[in-house]
């Protein structure tokens, strides 16, 4: 499977482009986010989600790895396939689907071509049941991401549970967004010691 690519555009259009790896052309499907991001310049990587069925390969190539996490949350919903899934990244950033999700604002989703009442219904249901994973590529989206998952890993190398190390340091970044890894792990562990 293809993760990655890295190589010059050749061809680049709002939702497609071919990128040029040695020689060799890879057709990539792309959001308009993405297409924003890198058309002007001469190399680019771009996160892949290799799609494969029993009558089609395809790849889709995206900006950031929490674009291409969040379209693969969306192609676990029910009659979401790739086109749509892709529709929904380019007229919604990660944030706005979050928010749209927050607020069960079916509105925001029927601005989408192709989406009507039901469906954005449907879909935001869905993502309501998926709510851990989107609040997750929602802190992914932010600044200071390293910071928060680098002190997690750290205090679950350390034999603390995974789901209350994430809880602390939320609660400590909350309080103060600008703590540095060696402060927010030592008040992780003060924490965890009373």
């Amino acid at each position: 499977m293809i993760a990655r690519l890295r190589g010059t555009p050749v061809e680049i259009k709002p939702t497609e482009l071919i990128l040029d790896i040695g020689g060799v052309g890879y057709h990539l499907h792309i959001p308009v986010s993405t297409y924003e991001k890198i058309k002007n310049q001469k190399e680019v990587e771009l996160h892949v989600h290799t799609y494969h069925r029993e009558d089609s390969l395809k790849l889709f190539g995206f900006a950031s790895a929490e674009e291409k996490n969040m379209f693969i949350v969306l192609l676990g919903i029910s009659g979401v396939g790739p086109a749509i899934a892709l529709t929904i990244l380019s007229g919604l950033s990660i944030p706005g689907i979050i928010a749209a999700v927050r607020e069960q604002n079916a509105a925001r989703l029927m601005k989408i071509p192709g989406i009507g009442k039901s469906k954005a219904e449907k879909i935001l249901f869905e993502l309501r049941r998926k709510a851990k994973k989107i609040e997750d590529l929602s802190r992914g989206a932010e600044e200071g991401t390293g910071i928060r998952n680098d002190a997690i890993e750290a205090l679950i190398s350390l034999g603390f549970d995974d789901k209350k190390a994430s809880e602390v340091i939320d609660s400590i970044l909350a309080e103060n967004p600008s703590t540095g890894i060696q402060e927010l792990v030592r008040a992780a562990l003060k924490f965890f010691s009373s």
